[in-house]
């Protein structure tokens, strides 16, 4: 019979981003196994508002910074007042709450998410062995980032994220209704962009790129769902460019898949990234992609295969590869198609779940 475990997920953060995205597959995943499965979440977040919706337990957990004392003194009580057998980290700041919980008869894992370098020394070897049980890498680039820190293959564990698939069905009614917003015509190629507007996703690259098209006599639209502290300064740039009527900032997105679904091309240049939800989702759309060769991102994408690949900050590149996808539609199309295929047959959130529920097992020792 299997044993029904108690676990709690810690993901304080306020805004969405890829790894909100596989929190709450997780748990939803968890819930129906019949599991107890709550997560600890900043109670003003989008990842709260979105448990709630789903029917799933929160419990209240601020961080106020990395060091986070108070924070790490609550959740030890919660440990130990509610029993669980396992505390799953899923970001940065939850896993520097990891030592307020060492000593208690429970196990750790902490999902690392990015594919930047680990210092090593005496803290990556505190937080990363003597504070957790087991780290889970969500790529090959993130796992190697793990032992260039001198983290043994023994305490790793590769799960790739996930999505569900079921969400990115191209839905024309959703496709007219997002095009509207923006006064675009059915026929205006629209290209999209999808994350936090912050340096190390460079957008940059994506305006220089659109400017090269324009001067080119490509005129394309934009459309970047993301917030953040660089939105002036990119705003400022697409004025400077002359792109005020073709680079449209949308802000925080909630319904990606009707995004999803407004789009024709779809491009993600970061300067580095664990896995890249984002380019998950377009692919499970459907959308020829352009990307960044960086991180986990050529795991998702077989270059000229299932989508293009290329050098990151590289505005010329960009600009060569959407040339590439308007003058060939029907080549754009078939590697969109491919991209779609790969993304629904290796990257299925049901298979992150179970991968996780697996390790649980493992830790604990359970035959189920």
């Amino acid at each position: 019979m299997t044993r029904r475990l108690r676990i709690l997920h810690v993901d304080p953060e306020r805004q969405w981003g890829g790894g909100e995205v596989q929190v709450l597959g997780l748990t939803q995943y968890l819930d129906k196994a019949g599991h107890v499965s709550h997560v600890a979440v900043h109670p003003h977040g989008i990842l709260a508002q979105r448990l709630h919706a789903a029917g799933l337990a929160t419990r209240p957990l601020s961080i106020r910074n990395h060091l986070g004392g108070i924070a790490g003194w609550r959740l030890r009580r919660m440990v130990r007042q509610e029993g669980y057998d396992l505390v799953h980290f899923h970001t940065a700041r939850a896993h520097a709450l990891s030592p307020w919980v060492r000593g208690l008869p429970i196990k750790r894992v902490v999902t690392r998410r990015m594919d930047y370098p680990i210092p090593p020394g005496w803290m990556s070897h505190f937080l990363y062995i003597q504070s957790v049980d087991m780290v889970v890498a969500i790529s090959s680039g993130v796992r190697a980032a793990l032992r260039a820190a001198d983290i043994l293959d023994t305490h790793i564990r590769l799960i790739p994220s996930g999505i569900d698939s079921k969400q990115f069905v191209p839905n024309s009614d959703r496709r007219a209704s997002i095009r509207r917003q923006y006064d675009l015509t059915e026929d205006a190629p629209l290209v999209l962009a999808v994350g936090a507007l912050v340096e190390r996703k460079s957008h940059r690259t994506l305006i220089d790129a659109a400017a090269r098209l324009k001067q080119n006599g490509i005129l394309l639209h934009y459309l970047i769902c993301g917030a953040g502290p660089l939105r002036a300064a990119l705003e400022t740039q697409t004025r400077a460019l002359g792109l005020n009527s073709q680079v449209h900032f949308a802000g925080f997105c909630h319904d990606l898949p009707a995004h999803l679904a407004a789009a024709d091309f779809f491009v993600h240049t970061p300067l580095w990234e664990g896995l890249g939800i984002a380019v998950l989702e377009a692919l499970a759309a459907g959308l020829p992609v352009v990307a960044s060769r960086v991180g986990g991102i050529p795991e998702l994408i077989t270059d000229q295969v299932t989508g293009l690949l290329i050098p990151p900050k590289d505005a010329s590149a960009l600009e060569t590869a959407l040339t590439r996808y308007v003058h060939n539609p029907d080549w754009a199309k078939t590697l969109g198609q491919a991209g779609q295929a790969a993304a629904h047959a290796r990257f299925d959130i049901g298979a992150t779940a179970q991968a996780n529920e697996a390790l649980y097992y493992e830790l604990l020792a359970v035959t189920h």
